[in-house]
């Protein structure tokens, strides 16, 4: 049986140094390696993503398996672990659906979970495990929803630092106290040539100012 490997390192793993990551991709095209050596397979290649997500349609690693399948130069695809391949339930499962259901009709194989899709019973369990992963991102994305609408409802800044030093804060609120609208605030900042938010930004805006007020009533500790 001819096998193509398949490894990837997430957008979230950029926290990591290079060589740690590195080090992840060499440790899973090993498994893969000694997995289609135990079973007698044939590897033809291993394709590697390197911090892509995997929600990415585009990953040239991603479509080379894709295409080693079609062409039929490889019967099963295998992996350390089903969610190199996707997160989402209904892709996986799209992968491993006939094409006559509109699927990619590909024979996977996860060295972590022993599943052999080839087999009824290791498309269920396959099944049910990429619906379980699926349920559980959904609830831990809820639950970061949540804990960020509370801190935000709590005054506390949960998106970029600010690009507005403090000091600039500091009279945008002595401003805003004084009577001045954001929108003037905003205009008074830009005839001044005070320098803007990030390079990105076109002009002062009334929401940077509203923002620079919040923070300074956050950080005196009347939010």
């Amino acid at each position: 049986m001819k096998a193509v490997g398949y490894v990837r390192i997430s957008k979230a793993d950029r926290t990591k140094t290079e060589q740690e990551q590195r080090l992840s991709l060499r440790q899973q095209a090993d498994s893969i390696r000694q997995t289609c050596e135990a079973k007698g397979w044939d590897l033809v290649a291993i394709h590697e993503d390197f911090a892509l997500s995997g929600n990415d349609d585009t990953r040239p690693g991603f479509a080379a398996v894709a295409d080693a399948v079609r062409a039929g130069g490889a019967d099963v695809v295998v992996v350390r672990h089903v969610d190199r391949l996707y997160r989402k339930a209904w892709r996986l499962l799209r992968l491993v659906d006939s094409p006559d259901d509109g699927g990619e009709g590909w024979d996977i194989y996860s060295i972590e979970q022993a599943f052999d899709t080839s087999t009824p019973e290791g498309w269920f369990a396959f099944a049910q495990f990429a619906l379980f992963g699926d349920f559980e991102r959904r609830v831990i994305s809820k639950r970061t929803r949540l804990a960020l609408a509370q801190l935000r409802k709590e005054g506390v800044h949960t998106g970029r630092p600010s690009g507005i030093p403090a000091e600039v804060e500091d009279r945008i609120a002595a401003l805003h106290a004084s009577g001045l609208s954001a929108s003037a605030i905003a205009e008074q900042l830009e005839a001044e040539g005070v320098a803007r938010p990030t390079t990105r930004t076109k002009a002062w805006h009334h929401s940077h100012i509203l923002a620079a007020v919040r923070r300074v009533e956050v950080r005196a500790g009347k939010a």
